[in-house]
This record gives structure tokens, C-alpha cells and sequence, in this order.
């Protein structure tokens, strides 16, 4: 088997010091492979989110180790684990984080700017990637002339600039109605598996589970069950 895209090994999060110290993570241990959708669950304050963040090289745990295609984190500087980061990670937001005064595409061209994508190829690429995402046809449109399913649509677009291995979403149908929520987890779905992405959902949204490869559960900060659909057991 190849090795996994990211590799957590005994993580704990653990923030303040002292009486008032609490722990976010306590010994997580799980790979993150491409071309699977990983979910993960739990009540709230579980660790969900703070896990999530671990992935997406935002937080330095505690404790443990994370490598990301073979780097190891710890050893990284802040300017390295940022360039890393920008490579190879791409976030969807539960509320879309789209610039208000910036048509569709042009969302979508500021992450690739932020990559250094030759400015003058940016409406291109920008415009392609809203094409795989069937939204072609509201690439000239500002935020608020979309609905909250083209909006996440822009948002998963903005999230695969530079085609990062791999895609963190946090409650990403949380603010959609059924079947936008049920459409935007499908693409998500068709991106781990049709184009090799690792794609990791933390979500609260029961609708989510059929679509994933991989079921986490996460109570106070500790991974409590692991297990895959369709068969294939972990």
C-alpha cells in the first residue's frame, strides 16, 4: 500500500498550563490517504475542529508527531510550514468566506495569486476550475446573486487552486438546505475519488455518512471509533 498523503502519530492538543490546562487531543493516531473522503464526528467539543486544524498545518500539537507527503511538520520553520500549506491544502468554510465584491471567478483567482499563478493565465484557470464544478455559467456573478449551494461550489473551486492533494471542509452543508448540502458533498465525494484527492469533512449532518470512505468518531479529544463503509473494515 502507498504511504498516506498525512500521517498523525500520537497527537495531543493541549491548550494553557497548569490547574486551568485543558486537552483538545489526547493520543490520536490515524493516515489520511488520496482518493478517499474521511469523516469526522462527535459532539461538540470533541476535538473535531482542533483536529482539523492539526491536519491543515494551522496548529503545531502539543505532543506527537504529523507529516504531510513524507515532511515532517515539527521540523518545519513558520515560513516553511506556511509554503506547505499553501501547496498542498485546500479549505472549504461552513459560510463560504467569498469576497463580497469580487465576482465568482475572481474569488477563485485570489488563491491562485496567492500561488503564484501567472497573472495573466488566472482568469483561465480560475474559469476552468468553475467548469468542473458546473458553475460555468455564474463565473461573472457577486456572492450575493448565488445560492448558498453555487456559493459552496465557489468556495470547493477557490479550495482546489493549484491542485492541493488535499481538501480539509469544515461543516460544509451546515448553512444549505437538503439538497444543496446532499449536491456539495457528492462533488466533494467525486473529488477524493475521480481525481485521487484526500478529503477530510467534519461534520454534524447525518446526510454526510453515505458519502464517506471513512467514518471517525472523536469524544473528548480522543478517537473512540474508526471504520470503514462499503465493506472494507479498518
Amino acid at each position: 500500500m502507498n504511504e498516506p498523503l498525512l500521517r498523525i502519530e500520537d497527537v495531543g492538543v493541549t491548550y494553557g498550563k497548569g490547574a486551568t490546562a485543558l486537552s483538545a487531543l489526547r493520543d490520536i493516531s490515524l493516515d489520511v490517504r488520496s482518493g478517499e473522503v474521511t469523516l469526522l464526528l462527535g459532539p461538540s467539543g470533541s476535538g473535531k475542529t482542533t483536529l482539523l486544524q492539526v491536519m491543515g498545518c494551522l496548529l503545531r500539537p502539543s505532543q506527537g508527531r504529523v507529516s504531510l507527503r513524507g515532511q515532517a511538520l515539527h521540523a518545519l520553520d513558520a515560513e516553511a510550514l506556511s509554503a506547505l500549506r499553501l501547496a498542498h491544502v485546500g479549505f472549504v468554510f461552513q459560510h463560504y468566506n467569498l469576497f463580497p465584491t469580487l465576482r465568482a471567478w475572481e474569488n477563485v483567482a485570489v488563491a491562485l495569486d496567492l500561488k503564484q499563478f501567472p497573472p495573466r493565465q488566472q482568469q483561465a484557470a480560475a474559469l476552468q476550475l468553475l467548469e468542473r464544478l458546473d458553475m460555468g455559467n455564474r463565473a461573472n456573478h457577486f456572492p450575493a446573486e448565488l445560492s448558498g449551494g453555487q456559493k459552496q461550489r465557489v468556495a470547493i473551486a477557490r479550495a482546489l487552486a493549484g491542485k492541493p492533494g488535499l481538501i480539509l471542509a469544515d461543516e460544509p452543508t451546515a448553512a444549505l438546505d437538503g439538497k444543496s448540502g446532499q449536491d456539495v458533498v457528492a462533488t466533494l465525494q467525486a473529488l477524493a475519488h475521480r481525481e485521487n484527492c484526500a478529503v477530510v469533512i467534519v461534520s454534524h449532518d447525518p446526510r454526510v455518512e453515505p458519502y464517506a470512505d471513512r467514518v471517525l468518531h472523536l469524544e473528548d479529544g480522543r478517537l473512540v471509533d474508526d471504520r470503514r463503509r462499503h465493506g472494507n473494515q479498518a
